[in-house]
């Protein structure tokens, strides 16, 4: 397998040197690279649009590389590198509309949610369908970013109506909510609980495990530390060294508590942040896909 791939790779070269030598048959080779990312070829097909030069070509044939090699890396799952080629796409392009959507969506995955925004802001709705499509995409953001005032304002726009949008605008409304309803525990009263009673700050934070967990170790060093100052006294070893676990462990019993509410709520958001990416992926695909 590895020496027909080898092969394979060689042809390819062979085939690529000849595109990079002779810019009149890029239509050829573009459509040879399509062909290949249609059989799923998504390494052989990037090998061969890599070898073009940009300078050769007119922006017709740039717009058309940077799209495929955009849409091949985004296949691929490299959002760093597909949203730099899609953005690159210039207007004059037929494939401008949708490059610019997904190259928008390949930065708020990658949290980069004020560039996506603007980007979002430049596209162009020229009907009652893409202009829904992009206040919807525009909310998307909005809730990642948690601007439920901006959120409300852009939901005004949904119709809740369009097959490839209704479901996805219904979601998008109960994530809102669930975000809003979200308990706002304070990492400092965490602390303080767990001050007075050992593990009640991570019972409280939503971690009832581990607040049993801390509780058992501190309470038993506790009492092995009483015992041995009772029996013998303040300055023996058994008291100095249960001493030293048990002040050890009740500090890291403390400073768990705070991060545990730390903890839950960067696990609640990105549970939410994912499920509205995912959300607005779904009508980028079921629209602008074909």
């Amino acid at each position: 397998m590895t020496y027909v791939r080898s092969w394979l790779l060689l042809v390819l070269g062979l085939i690529a040197g000849a595109a990079h030598c002779q810019p009149a048959t890029f239509g050829s080779e573009w459509q040879f690279a399509r062909y290949l990312a249609d059989k799923e070829a998504t390494d052989e097909a990037l090998f061969v649009l890599q070898a073009f030069d940009k300078n050769t070509l007119t922006v017709p044939q740039r717009d058309s590389l940077a799209y495929l090699r955009g849409w091949l890396t985004y296949s691929a799952k490299s959002l760093d590198e597909a949203g730099e080629q899609l953005l690159a796409v210039s207007p004059a392009s037929p494939f401008y509309l949708k490059a610019h959507y997904f190259g928008a969506y390949c930065l708020a995955f990658q949290n980069q949610r004020d560039s996506a925004r603007a980007v979002m802001n430049r596209l162009p709705a020229p009907d009652s369908t893409l202009r829904e499509l992009r206040a919807f995409e525009q909310a998307g953001l909005a809730l990642l970013q948690r601007q439920y005032g901006r959120y409300d304002t852009l939901r005004q726009q949904f119709t809740y109506s369009s097959y490839a949008l209704s479901a996805e605008e219904t979601r998008l409304d109960a994530h809102r909510r669930a975000l809003l309803a979200q308990k706002r525990r304070s990492p400092a009263l965490a602390g303080l609980m767990s001050a007075v009673v050992p593990g009640s700050g991570k019972w409280y934070a939503g971690k009832a495990r581990q607040g049993i967990a801390s509780f058992l170790p501190v309470l038993m060093l506790g009492l092995l530390t009483w015992e041995g100052y009772r029996k013998d006294g303040p300055t023996s070893l058994r008291f100095l060294g249960f001493g030293s676990l048990f002040t050890v462990f009740y500090v890291g019993n403390v400073w768990g508590s705070t991060l545990a509410v730390k903890v839950r709520r960067d696990e609640f958001n990105r549970v939410y942040d994912n499920k509205i990416l995912f959300d607005m992926h779904i009508p980028l695909r079921n629209l602008l896909n074909r």
